[in-house]
């Protein structure tokens, strides 16, 4: 350790931690807005509640909110960009690609389809 200035023992392994993220996104991403006990806003917004608006306008609310829940409950990520991802012939599953950066290393930018 002593001969290795790059070693930080306070980084995990980046395979370990995109792991991690992967899995805390998932859970965020599977949570109803409401629902869990450490937060009111935690999760994704009523997915079923859109009967005022056009599913496009829908979208285009969705992205940023996912975006902001991500970036306030998963700190390890950074620039995170939300973009729905339409999927021809798949009319009942909504598809979203999350690009971010990882806080703790340096230009490695990663993508959660």
């Amino acid at each position: 350790m002593e001969g290795d200035p790059s070693y930080r023992p306070d980084v995990p392994d980046v395979e370990v931690e995109l792991k991690s993220i992967l899995k805390y996104v998932q859970n965020i991403l599977s949570t109803k807005q409401g629902s869990a006990v450490i937060a009111y806003d935690f999760g994704i917004p009523d997915i079923t509640n859109f009967h005022n608006k056009s599913y496009g306008e829908y979208i285009k609310e969705m992205e940023p909110s996912l975006a902001k829940t991500i970036a306030n409950y998963e700190p390890r990520l950074k620039s995170i960009k939300v973009t729905y991802d339409q999927q021809d012939g798949k009319t009942t599953v909504m598809h979203f690609k999350i690009k971010a950066q990882l806080s703790n290393y340096e230009n490695i930018p990663i993508v959660f389809e």
